[in-house]
Parts: structure tokens; sequence; C-alpha cells
């Protein structure tokens, strides 16, 4: 009988001895088709882009909570908690099933999949406490013991349980509620889960064109088949917005489809990494307010603009001596997750209007 040959690391295109006698074993071709004729191959790996700021399409970004599951380090809620070594493991596993597909996303694929990890951990802390809060109708967390997750490790989970209970961790998660309560109409929209960028792509097959900034906040600002805001705070900031377009613009002169200037002031600084209308997943804070710093805009036609904040003045100053080095590159990924498709032009480097008619 031949001597089939045991080697550390086997081709996936090489012959399979069956597990019954055989003087000639059949062989068992790979289903992958090779994508070089040397060395071993390696199953396919699924395609994954960044998408505004997200990793798309849903399977991937379901695959690192899936990884995150399997692989808690200890007791632990928050990703900073994890250790170095354990992160760089998953993110090697995530690239053995998933490939960032384009050249672009590569310099910042690890910065992204790290946010993407971190947040939908800290959504599945919160959804597990949510939850025994509801089966247990209380909120202690003391109550809670009984009522972990099937992913988590009862020990970790009871650990964690002493931890929410604790003063300093209660401080802070009281302080977060004040701050959500301070402005709690502009953490209302209509999009869901749902990026931006994939609202925008929809909304682009229905116009069969590319939608403008304005179409984009109506549909993730209104109520479904109506033309009702979901907010008084939503309703009034478009309306805002669009008188403080008409009186930078005098008739007659090009306008831009956005003016990030013109939308900041109106919908107020940054908060948290985001400004108000742009969701978290499209994650332009320092584009617009970089490009707000750089970019002089056109004289008012009227003497009713409204003045500067202070504050968002002095945010956007240092935004600006930050980021001026990355400002060309951060631009062309804002207009690239506006209009859903790919930028095939090199970066700018100068002065940029942005227009997506």
């Amino acid at each position: 009988m031949p001597v089939v040959p045991v080697t550390g690391t086997a081709s996936l295109t090489t012959s399979v001895a069956p597990p019954f006698p055989s003087s000639s074993p059949p062989e068992v071709e790979s289903q992958h088709p090779a994508a070089d004729e040397e060395g071993p191959q390696l199953p396919r790996r699924q395609p994954c882009w960044i998408s505004g700021g997200k990793i798309d399409p849903g399977s991937a970004s379901r695959y690192i909570t899936t990884l995150v599951h399997a692989h808690i380090p200890g007791p632990v809620d928050a990703w900073r908690e994890f250790p170095v070594p354990v992160r760089d493991l998953l993110f090697d596993m995530f690239t053995r099933r998933y490939t960032f597909t384009r050249p672009e996303d590569l310099p910042r694929a690890r910065a992204v999949w790290e946010s993407t990890a971190q947040t939908n951990l800290r959504k599945l802390m919160y959804e597990a406490r949510e939850k025994a809060i509801k089966t247990t109708g209380s909120r202690n967390p003391m109550a809670w013991h009984n009522y972990g997750h099937v992913w988590l490790r009862r020990d970790y989970w009871e650990s964690l349980c002493h931890r929410w209970a604790t003063g300093p961790w209660q401080e802070r998660s009281q302080a977060a509620k004040r701050n959500r309560s301070t402005h709690p109409e502009k953490n209302v929209h209509t999009s869901g889960s749902v990026s931006y960028a994939t609202h925008s792509q929809k909304l682009r097959h229905e116009l069969e064109r590319v939608p403008t900034f304005r179409e984009l906040f109506d549909r993730t600002h209104k109520r479904k088949g109506t033309d009702d805001y979901i907010s008084e705070s939503a309703r009034t900031i478009a309306e805002t917005y669009d008188r403080t377009m008409a009186d930078r613009y005098a008739e007659g002169t090009p306008q831009p489809d956005l003016d990030p200037e013109a939308w900041v002031d109106t919908a107020g600084g940054p908060r948290k990494g985001q400004v108000y209308g742009f969701g978290d997943s499209l994650d332009t804070t320092p584009v617009l307010s970089s490009y707000a710093s750089s970019v002089t805009p056109p004289a008012y036609a009227s003497s009713s603009a409204m003045p500067l904040d202070s504050g968002v003045e002095e945010m956007r100053t240092l935004i600006q001596e930050e980021l001026r080095t990355h400002f060309g590159v951060m631009v062309e990924q804002l207009i690239s997750a506006m209009q859903g498709v790919r930028s095939s032009q090199p970066a700018p480097q100068a002065s940029i209007t942005i227009n997506f008619i």
C-alpha cells in the first residue's frame, strides 16, 4: 500500500487518502479556485468594506460580535479591557474569513474594526443588563446573578454584577443619562441600525440619481409615509439651514449641496464625536470641522446670518491644527460615503467645494 506523506501544512489540492484500504486512492480537488499556482491555498475569503466609518456587509459586523462572544477574556464590559494580544488574535481571525477589498480602506481597516468591536461589545452588555432588569423587575445588579447570558461565563457575569452595583459605576451611568437627557430630541432619528451610507444607496436607487444631503436628512428624520419630522428639533434645524443657505448664497450664485459650516452653525457643534444629522456610522465630525475651518465661505448676501458660537469656533481651530495633513483624504471619504460610490479621483489638495449634484 502506498505511503501518504505527512507534513505540517497540507495543501488543499493534494490527494486525500480515504479511511479504507485502496491501491489507488481517488484524488479530491479543492472547490476553491487557486489564487496562485504556488504555495498552499486558503479558502476563499468573503469581501467586506468600510462604508461611512462602519464595516459592511452586516454579516461581517455580526461575525465580529461572534468572535467577541467566544473570546471574552474575563469579567470585562469594555473593549479597552481586552488585552492587546486578544485583540490581535480576534482581528487575525476576522481577516481569515473576511478581506477588505478596497485599497483605500486598508490604512484604517484595523481602526474601524476596533471601533466596531467596541460598539458591538457595548451593545451586548447593554442588552444583557436590560434583559436582566426586565426578567427580575429590579434595577439592582445584585439581583441579576442568576440571569446572565449563555455566551458569558457565570463567574464573569457575577463579577460584573458586583462591579455594576458599585458607587463609581453607578455615578458614571447616571452622569451619562443626564448628558443624554440634556438634548433628548437630538437622539431621535428613523434610521435605526442601518447606516446612513446604506440609506443613501437605497435612496439613490429609488431616485435613479445621487440624493442630496437634505433628501437624505429628510429620509432619516421624517416619519415614514408622512411629511412630518420625527421631532420639533429636526424640523427647526432643517428649516433654519434652508434659510441660512438662502441668505449665504445670493440668487444666481452656485450653491453646494452641503455647506458644512452652515450646517454646524445651524445644528450646533459636535457632541461626543458626532454631528447632528450624520448618525454614528458616518464618522464625519473631524471632516466637517476641519472643512469649515480650512475653507473660506462666500460672503453672506445679507446681514441676517447667525453669529458663530465661540465654543464651536475654538473646536474648529483645534481640530484644524491636528488634522490639517489628513484633510484631503477625509473629505474624499466623506464624499464617497455620502454618494455611496467609490471615488476614482485623488484626494483634493486645495480649496474644495462639495457638490453631489
